[in-house]
């Protein structure tokens, strides 16, 4: 599969607040999430809708692979600082974070709203960064990440979409902590589906 995008063009669209989100020198993208940012909506318990994005559209089938690590204030990270990647639809929104938990270890976790959300945690990272990638054929769409130790593809949650573009975003969030910043590097979509996602 040949690269149509490598790193961050005019394609990507920056959040109003320019602030939040900067290319560095060595062409990677951070992304710094302000107290109380956060994408959930459970009503009468938590609904919260505001996070930094760097997003853009992206039609037909597509495989998205991305590098994120995520640093919390102070040089560490609360539970539920996170980044990672978003996809919008016509019915909602989908996200999959690399996040600790509540006792610090570090894992990824998915969330989905239709409108409520629906969270569910994936597997253990050894620490706070992973490989995610983000795959479209049709109406289906999977997210996945490449282990680290090993270079192998793991299956982590898989959906459907209405037909049509997405819009996908690169984030952060820090709901309980002062700030959060998420860095990105190591881009590529390549406009075809990977071929065995699970």
């Amino acid at each position: 599969m040949t690269a149509t995008v490598r790193y961050f063009d005019d394609s990507w669209s920056l959040p109003g607040d320019r602030a939040s989100a900067h290319l560095r020198p060595d062409g990677a993208l951070e992304v710094t999430a302000p107290a109380g940012s956060d994408l959930y909506r459970m009503p009468g318990i938590r609904e919260i809708d505001g996070v930094p994005e760097v997003s853009r559209v992206i039609e037909g089938d597509f495989t998205l692979t991305v590098r994120v690590s995520v640093h919390g204030a102070a040089g560490g990270a609360r539970f539920s600082d996170a980044g990672g990647l978003l996809v919008h639809t016509a019915d909602g929104w989908a996200k999959i974070c690399v996040e600790p938990s509540p006792q610090g270890r570090w894992g990824l976790v998915t969330v989905v709203s239709r409108p409520d959300s629906d969270e569910a945690r994936g597997p253990e990272l050894a620490g706070p960064a992973a490989e995610l990638v983000l795959v479209r054929e049709g109406t289906r769409l999977a997210f996945l990440d490449r282990a680290e130790e090993t270079g192998e593809m793991r299956f982590v949650r898989t959906l459907t979409v209405p037909p049509g573009p997405l819009r996908v975003s690169l984030f952060a969030q820090a709901p309980f902590s002062e700030h959060c910043t998420a860095v990105f590097d190591h881009l590529g979509i390549v406009p075809e589906a990977l071929r065995d996602r699970r």
